[in-house]
């Protein structure tokens, strides 16, 4: 199979889509570094293979509830393909607004917004509250198993489930990328030197709300080039970690899992935050 181009392209040529791709993978914290490994000239099935690698981890953070699906991504040298249980449903080339939409019409959320969906395609669905003594034999069992959504700290929310020999645990805290955008500005505009001007933002977001108020003291486009960038569709909601073999059948293991998933949710939280703010203060003067 023929290698994907690997030269670099003239600034009038279509925008490169491993640049782009790895740029939708920092939404969800995941490094993915497919550029750097398209230069290094690696053959097309290497390459698909660590797009549908990074594509899966950005998943499980995206806190999007598809688990269910399998997700993958293909490229063809000019444009790469994503797909969900082998099906294409969206080209990067379309933008990020195409493929949040393809998303969010598999989707199915409560009032929370969490997922409603399980996270295995069939097997039976316990309370997470249940007593911890049954709890604890559904985790030594063999079976696969997963339990409902379960308050946490935080605000964070918490669910279980085995699949084969694995032991899966996710925490969510869900915040919609229009959230966490809402949530920079404030920290943008909290920072701003210029009382006077941070007066009137505060004024203009009690009609527009936080985001509106700091686009608008930006340029008429603002809100428009915002919406292209991937930050404005994909934002960190989930962390999902698990355990193999003996450590799959630990009661213990399994509650430091939920220990360490949501302490990664609340440290790459923060990190996006303090991310977008600095998205949303380049340009602005802070006087």
């Amino acid at each position: 199979m023929a290698r994907p181009k690997t030269k670099s392209e003239p600034a009038s040529a279509t925008p490169n889509p491993y640049r782009a791709f790895d740029a939708l993978m920092a939404t969800a914290a995941v490094d993915s570094q497919i550029d750097a490994l398209v230069q290094s000239g690696v053959d097309t099935p290497t390459l698909d293979q660590a797009l549908t690698e990074a594509l899966g981890a950005a998943q499980r953070r995206w806190g999007l509830g598809l688990h269910h699906l399998a997700h993958a991504a293909r490229t063809d040298g000019t444009d790469i393909d994503f797909l969900v249980d082998g099906r294409p449903v969206a080209r990067l080339s379309d933008g990020v607004a195409a493929l949040a939409q393809a998303y969010e019409d598999m989707r199915a959320t409560d009032e929370r917004g969490l997922s409603l969906w399980g996270a295995l395609p069939d097997g039976p669905r316990v309370p997470g509250d249940a007593p911890a003594a049954r709890l604890k034999v559904l985790i030594e069992d063999a079976r696969d198993f997963e339990t409902l959504w379960t308050p946490g700290r935080g605000e964070m929310l918490h669910r279980t489930w085995r699949q084969g020999e694995t032991l899966f645990v996710e925490a969510a805290r869900p915040a919609s990328a229009e959230a966490a955008l809402s949530d920079a500005a404030w920290d943008v505009i909290t920072g701003i030197k210029d009382r006077t001007f941070q007066r009137e933002l505060m004024r203009r977001s009690e009609e527009v709300g936080m985001l509106g108020a700091l686009l608008g003291a930006r340029h008429a486009g603002a809100r428009s080039n915002l919406n292209l960038l991937p930050d404005a569709h994909f934002t960190v909601q989930a962390t999902v970690h698990s355990a193999t073999g003996a450590e799959a059948r630990n009661a213990e293991s399994h509650r430091a899992l939920l220990r360490a998933a949501a302490a990664e949710l609340e440290e790459l939280q923060g990190h996006t935050t303090r991310q977008l703010s600095e998205v949303l203060r380049h340009g602005l003067t802070n006087r």
